[in-house]
């Protein structure tokens, strides 16, 4: 069985993800009033902390999506 290496630790402390809200917001272009700063990092970092669990899950290679999904 040949599995995914685990992708690097991405560190994302508070100035790490205000350092991505800040250079985000030019790019997407919503306007963010002061006062939302501190929730808006605390939702890039808990995102970085889910993508982190979808990222490291250990795949077999030979893994394949399915056609078909049904809940």
């Amino acid at each position: 069985m040949t599995t995914s290496s685990p992708s690097p630790a991405l560190p994302l402390d508070d100035e790490a993800a205000g350092a991505v809200v800040d250079a985000m917001m030019p790019l997407v272009g919503i306007p963010m009033a002061p006062e939302w700063r501190e929730t808006v990092i605390a939702n890039v970092k808990a995102t970085a902390a889910a993508a982190r669990l979808v990222l490291d899950f250990p795949l077999d290679d030979s893994v394949e999506p399915a056609p078909v999904f049904r809940a």
